[in-house]
């Protein structure tokens, strides 16, 4: 594979292609294909060209199998009609139902990454279909008597043995579904403590088991895998929430009495979106085509895993949560905040609404290093360092829990381990929902939440933001304490709280989407609810705080006794672009709530039409350097966002094909100018030779500052040259 580098201070544009023929055929030929514009504007990466694959520019960093894409069409449709989907010269075909109202997933064979947004693009345009999104890759975010109990250090920190003379979690049956890798049943502190599960991978590869789904849901570890595999991550999970406690062997749960189901979604790799949505709505009680029912549903779901997009992204992943939370159990969805030291909003499912959202803290109760931050942190748990012994007990201050040893034989593989991450985090969480669930069966997530975010010690803002010198990518900004959500959970405080069959009265504030991204000039619409509990009927009054200058809100109704009110955001004209931490807060009676919610201000939005765009083919010589003498360009005059091109009589040899909407007309790519270039899913730009059609090329905006270097060359002087 030959690579070129055209460097110059702004951009470098990093070129792959596959071998050329030593003697390029003779003859001269064309260059065709489509040019569009970001349907969403992003930016243009100001080190390299990563032009995002057509029209989604916020799925760069995401990653989706290719060829597959969850419909939702609407309820006039019947799915027996739309079996197979031509589109564009297409052919999908719905090959799984994920038990939702008229949703499936529906696969193309032979289509790439851009050819699948290029896909879904087409589909949302549709008159009969609701959504189209991608099927995105999710991966694992990483005083009993029992032996190692004394090594679990993390308990103490959140009150757990206090809270164990309270509730033990023995008084009413809970089951909790752990979404992850598997688990490894024969391991000892199971024993008693399994329900039968089910294997949800799909694909034999990722699965590494031999087969497709299946009823077993054994965890497979690394075996026979040189990629990314389980490294038993389900089965450590499942020992916070509930291994087997005071029974004289290894570590203690967190709750006594719960069970657990395992559910199998993430293999080699990780695993779907699709075959993830399949195994939460299963282990709630709804079914799934071709799996049989789940014997006992269950109350409490863990998902210690996510991956890189937002949840508005894959509304899918939305719909599912919101049927498993209209279940008559009343099930409680903890979910891991990620692991990138990123804001959280950015990640699914933690920005999903209707769930448990949790950070990790270390030993000194600090923000660990790698947990996501930010107003969708609903509370903290500890998800530990493994980097020091701060406590000096001589072993790393991870979190401690069930695991097996691929090396070891007999009994001596089943070991416990220390591993950190918002993973091990999440199941703490877990395990005391199912506590409160076995004080209280009738408990949901809305009151849940309302007593654990009360009933948690706030994080200072120096703990928040991590007084810590691990090298790791540091917050994009000086961290508060709101960042962490409402701080450390206190188990002996929220059962307490949840005192006997009449809670006091409150009111939780939840938002729904819960980030937005608005350009200057635009709007958008939220839905804030007021979720009652304990008889709470007073007058809240509604209100938008830290919004920097710019931007504002209405809300209608702005006093109410209602469970709900619309909020409009407006970013006005000439607001500085950025992410923002809001704060929408109620007040009622003597109680004051608030939630979070994360803006970013983008660009403004692409320009009306293609007219005026470049589209050049650059040929590139042996040496790497572009030779602007055989290198040729059209100018589009199409009153569109999308539109065809075709660049002919090219000299045979390689060529790179860049596209260029000169905005502000000063005749240098500088700033807020448009540009594209035919690209691989990595970004790098592709060797084209001609004849060749099909090189559809995706624009978005060029962010930065300055001007781009003028060296005879580089990158600057190519195109405007093209354009005399």
């Amino acid at each position: 594979m030959r690579r070129f580098l055209l460097s110059f201070p702004f951009l470098a544009l990093v070129l792959t292609a596959c071998p050329s023929n030593t003697n390029p055929p003779l003859g001269r030929g064309s260059i065709s294909g489509t040019v569009t514009l970001a349907a969403t504007p992003g930016s243009l990466d100001a080190n390299k060209l990563k032009v995002g694959p057509s029209s989604f520019p916020q799925l760069r960093d995401s990653e989706f199998v290719a060829g597959e894409v969850i419909i939702k069409f609407r309820p006039t449709i019947s799915l027996q009609s739309v079996q197979n989907l031509r589109v564009g010269g297409v052919i999908l075909q719905r090959v799984q139902d994920l038990g939702l109202e008229a949703t499936s997933l529906y696969r193309a064979v032979g289509v790439d990454q851009a050819g699948t947004l290029e896909l879904i693009r087409q589909l949302s345009a549709r008159s009969d279909v609701v959504y189209a999104h991608p099927n995105f890759i999710l991966k694992a975010f990483k005083t009993p008597n029992d032996d190692f109990y004394s090594l679990q250090w993390h308990y103490s920190k959140i009150n757990l043995p206090q809270a164990w003379d309270i509730e033990d979690g023995t008084t009413n049956d809970v089951i909790v579904a752990v979404i992850d890798t598997g688990i490894v049943k024969a391991h000892p502190d199971f024993a008693g403590k399994l329900l039968p599960g089910y294997d949800f991978i799909s694909n034999p590869q990722t699965a590494n088991d031999g087969n497709g789904r299946d009823p077993d849901p054994e965890d497979t570890g690394n075996a026979g895998s040189e990629e990314e595999a389980s490294g038993y991550h389900g089965t450590h999970v499942a020992g916070t929430v509930a291994a087997a406690t005071n029974n004289s062997l290894g570590v203690a749960g967190v709750s006594w009495g719960a069970k657990i189901v395992p559910v199998r979604v993430l293999g080699v790799g990780g695993g779907s979106l699709a075959d993830i949505i399949a195994g939460m709505t299963w282990a709630a009680g709804l079914s799934v085509t071709g799996v049989p029912n789940i014997a006992k549903p269950a109350q409490v779901l863990n998902l210690s895993l996510g991956g890189k997009f937002r949840c508005t992204d894959a509304p899918a992943y939305q719909d599912a949560i919101n049927a498993i939370n209209a279940q008559p159990q009343k099930p409680i969805i903890v979910v891991a905040a990620g692991n990138s030291a990123d804001n959280a909003s950015l990640y699914a499912p933690a920005s999903c609404t209707g769930v448990i959202t949790v950070g990790a803290t270390e030993f000194r109760n600090f923000r660990s290093y790698y947990s996501n931050w930010g107003p969708r942190i609903d509370v903290m748990a500890p998800g530990g360092d493994s980097s020091v012994d701060r406590n000096d007990d001589k072993y790393v201050d991870g979190v401690l829990s069930t695991m097996k040893d691929d090396k070891a034989t007999g009994a001596d593989q089943y070991i416990y381990s220390f591993l950190q991450g918002t993973s091990m985090a999440s199941p703490h969480v877990a395990g005391v929902a199912a506590l409160m669930k076995s004080k209280k069966p009738t408990l949901d997530v809305t009151e849940a939440l309302d007593i654990l975010k009360r009933t948690a010690r706030p994080l200072s803002n120096s703990a928040c933001d991590g007084a810590y010198t691990n090298p790791y990518p540091t917050p994009s900004r000086a961290l508060t304490s709101s960042d962490c959500g409402a701080g450390l959970v206190d188990v002996q405080a929220a059962l307490s709280e949840l005192g006997g069959s009449t809670p006091q009265p409150s009111f939780t504030l939840l938002i729904n989407p819960t980030s937005a991204a608005i350009t200057p000039g635009g709007s958008s619409q939220f839905t804030v609810s007021i979720a009652r509990t304990g008889g709470f009927n007073s007058v809240v009054t509604l209100s938008l705080q830290g919004a920097p200058s710019g931007v504002s809100a209405q809300f209608n109704p702005n006093t109410t006794t209602a469970n709900s009110s619309t909020m409009t955001l407006n970013v006005a004209g000439g607001t500085a672009t950025g992410t923002y931490t809001l704060t929408v807060q109620g007040t009622g009676g003597s109680l004051t709530r608030t939630v979070g919610l994360s803006l970013t201000v983008g660009n403004p939005p692409p320009p009306v039409s293609l007219s005026g765009t470049l589209v050049a083919a650059l040929f590139v010589t042996s040496t790497g350097a572009v030779d602007i003498n055989k290198s040729k360009g059209v100018t589009l005059n199409q009153n569109s966002q999308n539109a065809p091109y075709n660049i002919s009589d090219l000299e045979a040899g390689d060529y790179i094909v860049l596209a260029w909407k000169d905005v502000d007309g000063n005749g240098d790519v500088t700033q807020g100018d448009y540009l594209g270039g035919y690209v691989n899913s990595a970004g790098d730009l592709l060797l084209v030779q001609p004849t060749k059609s099909g090189i559809n090329v995706a624009m978005d905006i060029v962010q930065g500052t300055g001007h781009l270097s003028t060296k005879a060359d580089s990158f600057t002087p190519l195109l405007p040259k093209l354009k005399r």
